[in-house]
């Protein structure tokens, strides 16, 4: 049996790519016309990871330009992105969960995303969105994460000060053996069941993020599937009564990576498999 390491899905997901156009805002360009950036960015990575590289290609073309990484900030169609988040979990939720609500059939491919270096909206974004900001933001997920697995966060806090580092780096340098180096002895529960597994479910329309206990068991010692985690979540959305095709059509769906995977796929699979480098599993659901 594969480990998480080995497994060829776990690789593909990190392999995952979006091409972007970064644009200046105009308004702040004082009536100067940029080119756009275009750069493919790896689906796990964040916002704040090539942050300075936008930084660079900008100031090369714009006197004048001094605002710091900590300055910069991004919206798409006026919605500010949180750099908070992996960059392929804001493209699933601000452009194939809306192009679906809207029944649009083409992606907007490349993503158009606004570059800003002023009046940053500190009521909508955590403030300092730095490497450094991120970086601990990233590492206290990590905690989260083995702390919802194993009920403590041993794991992470055992592990040496050059192993976090090799960790980050791993992700920032894009290095899936790397990364993976280290990440394997915080997903591998050594043959026992994980207590809980860390998920979080996005719904359409800024609902509030739903971050709930899963056990990956059900009350009779069985595994739990997706269906099974998304019907305790929003049972209205997913029934666990699968309606014949033909007489009724899905109410929704779930996102993960950019996919719709079946939602009888097995939960403890899929949080070692298909979680985001922060090890939790994020669900975006779609409405049919």
């Amino acid at each position: 049996m594969h480990t998480t390491s080995e497994n060829p899905v776990a690789r593909v997901i990190w392999e995952g790519s979006i091409p972007i156009q970064f644009i200046w805002d105009p308004t702040e360009t004082q009536g100067r016309i940029l080119e756009p950036y275009f750069v493919e960015v790896p689906r796990c990575s964040y916002l704040s990871l090539i942050t300075n590289q936008i930084r660079r290609d900008f100031a090369a073309k714009r006197l004048g330009f001094t605002s710091d990484e900590g300055e910069m900030w991004f919206d798409y169609q006026g919605i500010p992105l949180k750099w908070h988040y992996p960059i392929g979990l804001l493209f699933d939720i601000h452009v194939l969960q809306a192009t679906s609500m809207n029944k649009e059939t083409e992606l907007p491919l490349p993503w158009r995303v606004t570059v800003h270096s002023q009046n940053f909206p500190g009521e909508k974004l955590i403030k300092n969105p730095t490497l450094k900001s991120c970086q601990d933001y990233f590492m206290s997920m990590i905690k989260e994460a083995d702390y919802i697995r194993n009920g403590s966060t041993k794991k992470v806090m055992n592990m040496s000060k050059s192993d976090q580092t090799q960790l980050w780096e791993g992700l920032w340098s894009k290095s899936y053996d790397q990364f993976w180096g280290m990440n394997q002895r915080l997903v591998s529960n050594d043959g026992t069941m994980a207590r809980n597994l860390p998920v979080r479910i996005y719904l359409p329309e800024n609902c509030p993020v739903i971050q709930d206990l899963v056990s990956p068991l059900d009350e009779h010692g069985q595994p739990r599937t997706l269906r099974h985690i998304l019907h305790a979540a929003v049972p209205d959305l997913f029934p666990l009564v699968v309606v014949d095709a033909g007489l009724s059509s899905p109410v929704a769906s779930v996102l993960i990576h950019g996919v719709r995977p079946s939602l009888e796929t097995d939960a403890i699979w899929a949080a070692q498999t298909m979680a985001y480098p922060d090890n939790f599993l994020h669900l975006v659901v779609v409405l049919e």
